[in-house]
């Protein structure tokens, strides 16, 4: 089973094992991921990266709880995704903001936290039982994280009125806020011009540095993967498979001057030959047309 991992905790952030997901039936079946198995620890910020049709966005979807595996086993902290999610372990970030358009930024970023109040204590029992620790996490401090992705004078404003760049920093915020375990986000800035996108990848980093959650990250760009992450793994379409999970030993914290740089430019290339390899080679063996 392909690891992501620095720690001894016994306990994998999350752990899949042979995860197969099957959309329709008969010929027209298609096999979105086949056989997927994967440990993440603790703390680590982790890019999945293939081209489209690989199983990225399925694979981030069992572990967020929105949809079950057919086959083989989804956890979360040695839980099933389902009660991880139910006790808001797992925040999520998807593509588009998905800011309420009536509440402020203010309010959109804390609605989270005044709903489903009975998750931290499921959160905590979980914690206890399986971790063998308790947790009492103190309230976040809304504003602070606001602040410190340039939002505090825009706290009062609503949705529409942020450009796309400040309603995704909004989104982050909101995932931050929940303090979760595990934070899941599915190409967040790939709607947003590159320096916007570099900005936001920034700000993203500061923000994990602080908290150390767990991050599950997938994006279709090499650059961002090897900025963001700690480890990348690579994935391979028809069907959706793990290919290689590549670590990215660069020191941190990581400024946009370091993408210049010798070692970060073969990690570029070191993915880009394995994504490659895995286009011209499916599963069958056989060469692609």
């Amino acid at each position: 089973m392909p690891t992501v991992s620095t720690t001894a905790d016994p306990v994998p952030a999350i752990r899949l094992v042979d995860a197969v997901k099957v959309y329709g039936e008969g010929e027209r079946s298609l096999i979105a991921l086949d056989r997927v198995s994967l440990d993440i620890e603790p703390g680590r910020f982790v890019s999945i990266i293939g081209p489209s049709g690989c199983g990225k966005s399925t694979l981030l979807r069992l572990i967020a709880g929105l949809e079950d595996a057919d086959d083989g086993a989804v956890g979360v902290f040695g839980v099933t995704a389902q009660d991880a999610c139910a006790a808001k372990m797992v925040g999520l970030v998807p593509q588009q903001p998905a800011l309420l358009p009536w509440l402020s930024v203010e309010r959109n970023v804390g609605l989270p936290l005044r709903i489903n109040r009975g998750a931290a204590r499921r959160r905590a029992a979980i914690a206890e039982s399986v971790l063998g620790r308790r947790i009492d996490p103190p309230a976040p401090d809304m504003g602070a994280l606001l602040e410190a992705v340039g939002l505090g004078d825009a706290r009062h404003k609503l949705p529409p009125q942020l450009s796309g760049g400040m309603q995704q920093r909004a989104a982050i915020v909101r995932a931050f806020g929940l303090q979760p375990d595990v934070l899941l986000m599915d190409e967040p800035f790939s709607a947003l011009d590159e320096f916007t996108r570099e900005s936001l990848q920034e700000q993203l980093l500061d923000l994990w540095d602080e908290v150390k959650t767990t991050v599950v990250f997938v994006t279709h760009s090499v650059t961002e993967a090897v900025r963001l992450s700690d480890t990348v793994v690579v994935m391979a379409p028809r069907p959706g498979r793990i290919v290689d999970v590549i670590d990215i030993d660069l020191p941190r914290p990581r400024s946009g001057s370091q993408i210049k740089t010798a070692a970060f430019h073969g990690y570029e290339d070191l993915i880009r030959d394995r994504l490659q390899a895995a286009w011209r080679t499916p599963a069958t063996g056989e060469d692609r047309a």
